[in-house]
């Protein structure tokens, strides 16, 4: 029984401190000013979610921070952790039904989800992220998430799948707005073609440079008035 009480506060301090050494308690932790990085995260793989009745969540991920692919710790708030699994389609649904289940049983807690076996790969969400530490990349705070919309989703499917084999489009919104996105891009680009711009450049000034997508929005320009 004591053995197990040291697992616990053992896996409460991960949760809290994200395994580093800091010197003062969680509720100075989260008074402190967090330094805002210059990363932009548009896709990770989640392999471990640990979390507890607190307002933290903890997230082992494997992300690309700038040039370099690393493992790394996110550290959400409840609330941003939800925005994320809203967002996330029906991945997002599963892990939030999985998390409620933990939540709402009779085992008090903290909890861990490992997926290192199958990470979860995220990538309908845009990140801002502030180092815990400065210039510390071991442990990230998110200040902050917005969905991605489908249309940048398909632009940056062949990034993401540099580093995740196994990445999806997420819809975060609305098949017939995606449409609407496409057909715009569609007339953007004829636009562009009446300004005497050559073909390739206004391809890339349209955000049509892909050959699938160029002629997904041909066609919702033709199906959308």
């Amino acid at each position: 029984m004591r053995e197990d009480f040291k697992i616990n506060e053992k896996l409460r301090k991960h949760l809290t401190y994200l395994a580093l050494n800091l010197c003062f308690d969680k509720n100075e932790m989260m008074k402190a000013t967090f330094v805002k990085t210059e990363f932009k995260v548009q896709a990770f793989a989640i392999t471990k979610i640990m979390f507890d009745d607190s307002d933290l969540v903890s997230l082992e991920v494997n992300v690309r921070l700038g040039n370099e692919f690393t493992a790394t710790n996110f550290l959400f708030s409840f609330s941003l952790f939800n925005d994320l699994l809203r967002f996330s389609g029906q991945q997002g649904e599963q892990l939030q039904l999985l998390v409620s289940d933990l939540l709402l049983g009779k085992d008090p807690g903290p909890y861990c989800i490992d997926r290192k076996l199958d990470p979860i790969v995220i990538s309908s969400c845009l990140l801002e992220l502030a180092y815990v530490i400065e210039k510390d990349s071991s442990c990230l705070s998110v200040e902050s998430l917005q969905p991605i919309s489908l249309i940048q989703q398909a632009r940056n499917l062949r990034a993401n799948i540099r580093d995740f084999a196994n990445v999806q489009l997420q819809p975060g919104e609305s098949f017939n707005q995606a449409l609407k996105e496409m057909a715009m891009m569609y007339r953007y680009f004829q636009g562009l073609l009446e300004l005497n711009l050559t073909e390739e450049h206004a391809r890339e000034k349209s955000g049509l440079q892909n050959d699938k997508l160029f002629q997904l929005a041909f066609n919702a320009s033709r199906s959308i008035k």
